[in-house]
């Protein structure tokens, strides 16, 4: 069980909402046939769990002020959980029943540089290569991609297999291996303001050229909403930032994704290329049960318009093809949320109640969209 270093969470339930659970002791008393579809990985905030020797850079990356959270994957068949933790962007062994190997980093990437300081997410490709999204607002930031191979020896610097530029403040990617390609969810201008031109939030699709080992630019495969938001209603002035994506979560069983952005949901078939459904259009065909997680979540935009924004700040989101789905929500102009939500049959509850939260996943693969 990866029981401190990112919070493996075993889910079994009481039947009753809000009921607290400890976020990383296991809950074997209680009953199992409230066990939803499957099991939840969450950020939380330790490094206890980490006994093996590491390299002394690597160890100081662990080891930094930044103690948080930004990311935690699946990946490996289910072996290995992929994080943004910390100073540093790592692979960590997920084998329980073999204490051994158990909790073991098998790959480290550094953030302390100009390109991958604010590092969002990752995604595993084919081959044991690792994509990262670099998050940040130059045309020259991107996607990296690593060998994250465990027989590799950890270094806090490994090699760069490739450089993708184009794509700013990338928050989401997701491996497709129908379409054989990469898809991430960024913004195609600076979100940040610093642009001369708004930030439309965009999403992009990179082939896999399987001979080469390589992942491929094509301008057929990028995808713009049809608008651009600021973000003042819910940050005011001064803050002159533009609306961007977050998360990129594909619909069990369809070839379709929802992405979240700082205001609300957007839906994208995949199929058409074409932007479907948006805000409550998405909750009422995907994510019945979903509700607001507070109640402050309005104020006045530029134009002094009043404005309700129930589905703003989503920053992770998975549906379960059982129509179960789990979602973090931030706190209003906060960064991170205080719970997560969980909602089976329509009903919604919390979990992780107090834990200071930017992401929570399921942990296995979703029917159609498997991992490399």
């Amino acid at each position: 069980m990866l029981s401190g270093y990112l919070g493996w969470i075993p889910l079994l339930f009481e039947g009753f909402a809000d009921y607290y659970i400890p976020p990383i002791q296991p809950q074997d008393r209680l009953r199992p046939i409230n066990q939803p579809w499957g099991s939840i990985i969450t950020g939380l905030f330790t490094r206890a769990d980490v006994k093996q020797e590491l390299p002394a850079d690597v160890h100081k990356c662990l080891y930094a002020k930044a103690n948080d959270a930004t990311e935690v994957k699946y990946m490996n068949n289910g072996t290995s959980v992929g994080a943004v933790y910390s100073d540093l962007v790592v692979v960590i062994n997920h084998t329980p029943e073999n204490p051994e190997t158990d909790k073991l980093l098998t790959f480290t990437l550094c953030r302390r540089n100009d390109f991958l300081w604010n590092a969002h997410t990752l995604e595993p490709l084919p081959g044991d290569r690792l994509a990262v999204g670099t998050t940040r607002q130059h045309p020259w930031d991107g996607i990296l991609v690593y060998n994250a191979s465990a027989a590799n020896p950890l270094m806090a610097n490994p090699p760069i297999l490739q450089n993708i530029t184009g794509l700013r403040a990338i928050h989401g990617l997701i491996w497709d291996e129908q379409g054989q390609m990469l898809w991430a969810a960024g913004t195609d201008a600076a979100a940040d303001g610093t642009d001369p031109v708004p930030a439309y939030g965009t999403i992009i699709g990179y082939p896999w050229n399987n001979d080469t080992g390589l992942l491929q630019k094509d301008d057929r495969y990028i995808y713009k909403l049809d608008e651009y938001y600021d973000i003042f209603t819910e940050w005011g002035a001064g803050y002159p930032w533009w609306a961007g994506l977050h998360d990129l979560v594909p619909v069990p069983n369809e070839r379709k994704f929802l992405v979240s952005e700082d205001r609300g949901l957007h839906a994208f078939d995949i199929e058409t290329g074409t932007f479907t459904e948006h805000y409550e259009n998405v909750t009422e065909k995907y994510m019945k049960g979903f509700e607001c997680t507070t109640d402050d979540r309005h104020g006045y935009n530029k134009a002094g318009e009043y404005e309700e924004l129930p589905q703003s700040d989503l920053k992770s989101f998975n549906l379960a093809p059982d129509g179960s789905f789990i979602y973090v929500q931030s706190l209003w102009t906060k960064f991170r949320g205080f719970h997560t939500s969980l909602v089976e049959n329509g009903k919604r509850r919390k979990i992780n109640i107090g834990d200071e939260i930017y992401r929570s996943r399921w942990f296995g693969n979703i029917d159609g969209w498997p991992k490399p």
